[in-house]
């Protein structure tokens, strides 16, 4: 799992340092006006990526199970080899029609982009000055990539769901720096977008034919239509509905803040929120790291070691702690010295606030990641949207009462409120769904509670004193951390039933609404 998880990071963290590199360049080099269409064309692709209906998450899920199952009964048999190549194609028949249909949804989506290249160059050139003929092939070059975005996505959820995040980081690596440092190749020749666009397109097709060849190594059947089996298929399209539902909410609640604070107060003063907020966001690219390993893991463990997602729970919810509990204290030590050195004194006065009050939403955010995962990777996506959809209508009640009267402060209040609310929601419902996680569930949320109290503490006293208070608290919940750690003597011992060569006993199949979320329960021996 740690090895998984520094993949994953590493998958991520290349791409950012070559963004940090090359964005100087590419501004110099194409101008302002240029370089701002160009961040919206990526905003754009980043936007279609979601519109997958959810498949790619829900593919993992069902993929992963899907290994599970076949763990669990094809091992010890007379006939291993029959076994193993009919669960290969019943696997490739959920896979296989789940990739087709993410690429005909990004031809589809990608030729409505086609079509209304002219209106969007029109729209792009009132805000950037560009040519609109630029902007326009810009944006056809941009359509060809959706189809490819989608299509590797889908291909990537197969080797995440047998646990090849080593493969899937270097490719990921790989589209990453390419998606950055390619445009510096053709900006000797040209500082049209045209060909800009042009090469991050060469980058993401280099992607697709990675993600392809492993894939396909890895699932020979994805190649072969007329060997898939017939598993049903409607399981996967529900789940993938309540994934699609997950998609829109959360980034809702995500970015409501910014455009309430916005319509409430001076644009300036939306600067002293969205600038911390937008800095400590990034930190959720470790527990997404760490979410990216598990879900797969959990998957293909929850039916055939129920006793696993507690382990898991234990390991990847104290990991998490650990690493949180060291940022919040970090930001309580050194995080309006950092802003001043960044930004400057008076920025520093009015957002050290934010900043910290933030960071408490960021550690209860990245607390729930863990039983967020696990809600999820035992199927019951629609657990994790009913969720955000109730709470979407109180936290915009509550952020529009709170920005009004206290700006961004208030705003800052009223998200970190949420996450706490959201974090300890997940962590009562979780044994519900998966039995056996009920102590780690308690000890987690209550290790979350005293470090949010003493932080909580902290600032409401404010100065040495309070940073003081909020120090201690933080240490003696470290403490007992760190010990639950240590005695987590073997991480790799989390994934040791799929390891094992004696079946063990099933459970039924997740249910979503009353139905299986896959085809595995119809047609086991």
């Amino acid at each position: 799992m740690l090895r998984n998880t520094l993949w994953n990071l590493l998958g991520e963290g290349l791409p950012m340092a070559a963004a940090l590199l090359s964005i100087p360049w590419l501004i110099s080099a194409v101008g302002m006006e240029r370089f701002g269409a160009l961040t919206l064309i990526w905003a754009l692709l980043g936007y279609l990526g979601v519109l997958d209906l959810g498949l790619g998450r829900s593919l993992v899920q069902v993929v992963a199970d899907r290994i599970g199952h076949e763990a669990e009964h094809g091992n010890g048999s007379a006939n291993a080899a029959d076994s193993s190549a009919n669960n290969s194609a019943n696997t490739a028949g959920i896979a296989g029609p789940a990739i087709a249909l993410m690429g005909a949804i990004g031809l589809l989506t990608g030729g409505v982009v086609a079509l209304g290249a002219g209106l969007l160059a029109d729209r792009f050139q009132l805000e950037t000055g560009t040519s609109p003929d630029e902007i326009r092939f810009s944006l056809l070059v941009a359509a060809a990539i959706v189809p490819i975005a989608l299509v590797s996505a889908g291909l990537r959820g197969v080797l995440e769901a047998h646990q090849r995040f080593r493969p899937i980081s270097l490719v990921r690596m790989t589209v990453g720096v390419l998606n950055y440092l390619s445009p510096l190749c053709v900006l000797p020749f040209s500082q049209s977008l045209v060909p800009v666009i042009a090469a991050i397109a060469v980058g993401r097709f280099i992607g697709l034919v990675g993600y392809g060849i492993l894939a396909v190594r890895q699932l020979p059947d994805l190649l072969h239509p007329g060997r898939w089996g017939r598993p049903s298929l409607r399981g996967l399209f529900t789940m993938s509905a309540w994934m699609m539902l997950n998609n829109l909410v959360g980034p809702a609640m995500l970015y409501a803040d910014r455009f309430i604070l916005l319509s409430l107060v001076p644009a300036a003063m939306v600067a002293f929120y969205t600038t911390p907020f937008e800095l400590l966001s990034r930190l959720m690219v470790i527990p997404g790291a760490l979410s990216l390993a598990l879900f797969p893991l959990a998957s293909s463990l929850f039916r055939r070691d129920p006793p696993a997602l507690g382990r898991i729970l234990d390991a990847g919810g104290h990991l998490t702690l650990a690493v949180f509990l060291v940022m919040q204290a970090a930001t309580i030590v050194g995080g309006e010295t950092a802003l001043e050195l960044w930004l400057g004194p008076a920025f520093a006065a009015n957002s050290a606030s934010v900043l910290s009050i933030l960071m408490l939403g960021v550690f209860f955010n990245a607390t729930a990641y863990v039983p967020n995962t696990l809600i999820q990777s035992v199927g019951r996506v629609d657990v994790t949207a009913r969720l955000q959809m109730a709470e979407l209508p109180v936290y915009l009640g509550v952020l529009w009462l709170l920005a009004e009267r206290y700006g961004a402060v208030g705003a800052a209040v009223a998200w970190s409120l949420r996450t706490a609310v959201d974090c300890g929601l997940l962590l009562v419902l979780l044994p519900r769904l998966a039995p056996g996680t009920g102590a780690v569930a308690l000890t987690i949320g209550l290790r979350a509670l005293l470090a949010g109290a003493a932080g909580l503490a902290g600032l409401l006293v404010g100065g040495p004193v309070g940073a003081a208070i909020s120090l201690t608290g933080l240490l003696a919940v470290g403490l007992g951390v760190a010990g639950r750690l240590r005695r987590t003597r073997s991480w790799e011992k989390l994934a040791a039933p799929l390891r094992k060569t004696r079946p063990a006993a099933a459970l039924p199949a997740p249910m979503i609404d009353g139905r299986a979320i896959d085809g595995a329960a119809t047609d086991r021996p």
